[in-house]
């Protein structure tokens, strides 16, 4: 298991069932992001506050980022890569994303959003959160058969 006292920032990848096939949330990296990073699409994520969890911060910068307040499905597993710690979550199919400004530089982080497949954001998202995707690919596909019953 990865060392969880390193964790300084922490997100949400999140997903939702539209007509039966799962989808991801693609946030429209700014091009400065995309150029360092090799891709173009982030998830909802930022740097842990004082004070606060991993997870707090993570359902923090999800709703200030897009507004979503999804359902975290592998809450005592998020997944881990340096400093950085993701969970999974699912929102419904029918809930608005709003893209705000960063409440304290008043500057929007993304330029829009798409809702992807689970293959076309693992291709096209930032490489850095590459592992991140693939190893939550399975728990999507797992959760996706609950839908499915």
């Amino acid at each position: 298991m990865n060392n969880r006292t390193n964790i300084t920032a922490s997100g949400i990848i999140v997903f939702r069932n539209k007509n039966n096939h799962p989808e991801i949330l693609g946030l429209v990296a700014l091009p400065k992001h995309r150029k360092r990073s090799k891709g173009k699409y982030d998830v909802p994520k930022g740097r842990i506050d004082d004070g606060e969890t991993p997870i707090q911060a993570a359902y923090r910068e999800c709703y200030e980022e897009c507004g979503l307040e999804p359902k975290i499905i592998n809450i005592n597993d998020p997944v881990i890569h340096g400093p950085l710690c993701l969970w999974l979550g699912e929102v419904n199919p029918d809930d608005d994303v709003e893209l705000t400004a960063n409440p304290y530089t008043g500057e929007y982080e993304h330029e829009g959003y798409e809702w992807l497949t689970v293959k076309n954001m693992k291709s096209n998202c930032l490489n850095y959160l590459r592992p991140f995707i693939t190893e939550t690919e399975k728990d999507i596909w797992e959760h996706f058969k609950i839908w499915r019953k």
